[in-house]
């Protein structure tokens, strides 16, 4: 099956919100799989990531999640009061499974996606697992979602972040030659394979673990686990008692420390690197490069900053 991308990244659709007021869909970044000096941010791209956003945060319906090599999404249509659109992407083979869901009268309709059709934010965000497994797509999702938690206080940062989110999508898509290449067929009518009223009540699709939200259609799953600091470490206990001496701090250096917000549960896993980092100040081999590893949105970049 050949792949129309102009299918999969429609890039003449309106930007939603926060990205409607830019004057230029344009932006001066790329992703380590470009080969320009810009990239194109697409309505796509942007609602997939918000959908996954929402079900993280817990701030609206739907969830993603797989079940092996596939993977699994249940996408809330924001003008839909009661669709759904249920979408399966089997890594593999590069196909998609996609229909459109009415969860009053358990009925489905046939999933369209190209311009004058569906915009495919389903099927992307079913793709989500895989996408994240790169670590400059985790690292940028990871960015965005703390400026879509707080409202976009650096909308900048947020432009930058969404444009190689796009940039890195759609180049590990259309490039097959990529070393992180997912293959996705999508031929010029944009017709997808139908998922049936029959694959949901024999659970064909049943997911086995749950990336973000809380499977209602698919499975009842229950919301995604979410892990907790099993020790929790009071910030008076912790500020102040890790100074590395060595030099006086300039102004500017000063100003780039920051200060620990009264809402920030403090991980052991912090404390454990400022006491190795202050431990080893002075000796020959002074530990000041950390590795944080984890899933996207466990707070690695939070974690560093405050550290």
């Amino acid at each position: 099956m050949s792949t129309n991308m102009n299918n999969i990244f429609n890039f003449g659709r309106n930007l939603p919100e926060p990205f409607d007021t830019m004057a230029s869909k344009k932006v001066k970044v790329t992703s380590k799989y470009g080969s320009g000096t810009e990239a194109t941010i697409n309505c796509t791209m942007i609602k997939a990531v918000h959908a996954v956003c929402r079900c993280m945060s817990g701030a609206g319906e739907g969830a993603v999640g797989l079940i092996d090599h596939r993977s699994v999404a249940e996408y809330k249509s924001s003008v839909e009061e009661s669709a759904y659109h249920l979408a399966v992407y089997d890594r593999s083979k590069g196909m998609a499974l996609a229909s459109v869901y009415n969860k009053d009268t358990e009925t489905m309709e046939n999933y369209t996606m190209n311009p004058k059709g569906r915009d495919g934010a389903a099927v992307i965000m079913a793709m989500m697992p895989f996408l994240m497994e790169d670590e400059e797509f985790a690292e940028q999702y990871e960015r965005y979602y703390e400026q879509y938690q707080k409202g976009y206080p650096d909308f900048d940062a947020a432009k930058e972040s969404m444009a190689v989110l796009c940039d890195n999508a759609y180049r590990r898509i259309k490039d097959e030659t990529c070393s992180a290449h997912l293959k996705l067929d999508v031929d010029a009518s944009g017709n997808l394979m139908r998922v049936s009223n029959a694959q949901l009540d024999s659970g064909a699709f049943t997911p086995v673990s749950v990336t973000a939200g809380e499977f209602t259609i698919f499975a009842k799953t229950g919301p995604a686990t979410i892990k907790k600091a099993g020790i929790l470490v009071e910030k008076e206990d912790f500020e102040g008692r890790y100074v590395m001496q060595g030099r006086t701090l300039n102004a500017v250096e000063e100003s780039l420390v920051p200060e620990i917000p009264d809402w920030y549960i403090i991980p052991p896993e912090v404390v454990e690197i400022c006491r190795h980092a202050k431990e080893t100040t002075g000796k020959s081999m002074q530990m000041r490069n950390f590795l944080l590893r984890g899933p996207a949105g466990t707070g690695k970049m939070l974690d560093s900053a405050e550290g």
